[in-house]
């Protein structure tokens, strides 16, 4: 297996998995040395090192000849000319996501992977992903479907130094929080305001508002479940509410305007470079993640509503955050059925059109993450 990008927070965790399951892995990164420290860390001497462009589908694709599949757990701007890659190298793709409208693009190119007899999933981490598979457990047993939706909460114990801390990529947190979501509702696509659509919901971590944000899920669940009759769609977060407020005055500074200004740099850029600069994460994050797929609808018996939770705990050794778990493991497991040719789909498709949830839930059980499904019913 290849995995780009897998010096980060994320990929780490696909490496370890991978690497543990017995898989040799090639860790790519643009930063050499820490693909190399990656390797050595978490790559149980399975694991070599290299640099990589993901701007430079050519020569990507020379680095990862020879792979059976290419985890691509970089910025999904890049994730188009890695799918590329991944074709001229003959390699499965696999990523975390595309916020709605990259994963519409990619999906244009599914003829391309049909013919060469590949197969890329879609959005394959946690949300989205994991959702994704729990939502299928969940609907494909129902006669018909009415609303699926997306929830992801969590909370961090950690001490950080820096006055905002980030789960995953801050260009990725920033797009979520000023970019306009995308929901489905009377059958239909619409977009809302950014962070709009607040409500309260209990996750197994406790109760958290939660509001909408533009996620991958909605892109591609209501094509699937179009045929039972599906209405509704969205994708809810629960953000630290400090990180919103902060965030919100870099917002309403003009802190993350991508035009570029008087002297020809765009103010986004400019943040996110200072967030580089920002002190370094400690290696323990005491976080915790959860997940619920909600799905409502009907089956023999009549209404009912199916609801699956599932939250990621860290681990110390070596360390990984919650959210870097249930993030980083499900491509693994996913490139490894696949390289085993227990999934026979070829195409582009998300996880829920080509994952099977029995499988797949019962490899997150034995790395520690639990599904747990209540089913419940209007009361007569």
């Amino acid at each position: 297996m290849a995995v780009l990008g897998g010096a980060g927070a994320m990929g780490r965790a696909t490496v370890f998995d991978l690497a543990r399951s017995g898989v040799r892995v090639l860790v790519l990164d643009a930063d050499r040395a820490a693909a190399r420290r990656i390797a050595r860390r978490y790559g149980g001497g399975r694991a070599e090192a290299d640099t990589a462009d993901a701007r430079d589908p050519q020569r990507l694709a020379a680095r990862i000849r020879g792979a059976a599949v290419l985890v691509n757990c970089g910025p999904y701007v890049f994730n188009l000319p890695v799918m590329e890659a991944a074709l001229h190298a003959g390699a499965h793709y696999v990523d975390l996501g595309g916020l709605f409208h990259t994963t519409r693009r990619q999906l244009r190119l599914d003829a391309r992977f049909r013919k060469a007899g590949l197969l890329a999933v879609l959005g394959m981490g946690s949300a989205p992903g994991i959702l994704n598979v729990m939502a299928r457990a969940a609907a494909d047993p129902l006669r018909r479907v009415e609303a699926i939706l997306f929830y992801n909460g969590g909370s961090d114990f950690t001490r950080y130094a820096a006055p905002v801390a980030f789960g995953f990529a801050p260009a990725t947190v920033l797009d979520e929080f000023t970019l306009r979501p995308m929901v489905f509702e009377k059958g239909r696509f619409a977009s809302r305001a950014p962070l709009s659509g607040g409500e309260d919901f209990l996750f197994e971590v406790g109760h958290q508002r939660v509001h909408l944000s533009l996620h991958s899920e909605v892109a591609t669940v209501p094509l699937s479940y179009r045929t039972k009759g599906i209405r509704e769609c969205f994708f809810k977060i629960a953000y630290d509410p400090t990180l919103i407020e902060r965030l919100k005055l870099l917002i309403g500074l003009g802190l993350t305007d991508r035009e570029a200004g008087p002297r020809g740099v765009a103010p986004r850029d400019v943040l996110l470079d200072c967030f580089k600069r920002l002190p370094a994460p400690p290696d323990f994050i005491d976080d915790r993640d959860s997940l619920a797929a909600v799905v409502r609808g009907e089956d023999g018996l009549g209404p009912v509503e199916v609801r699956y939770d599932m939250t990621a705990r860290p681990q110390r050794r070596p360390a990984l955050s919650a959210v870097a778990r249930d993030t980083g493991f499900p491509p693994s497991i996913v490139a490894q059925i696949l390289m085993a040719g227990r999934i026979q789909e070829r195409g582009v498709l998300p996880p829920e059109r080509c994952v099977l949830p029995t499988p797949f839930l019962a490899a997150l059980a034995r790395r520690g993450l639990h599904a747990r499904v209540t089913v419940s019913r209007p009361a007569s």
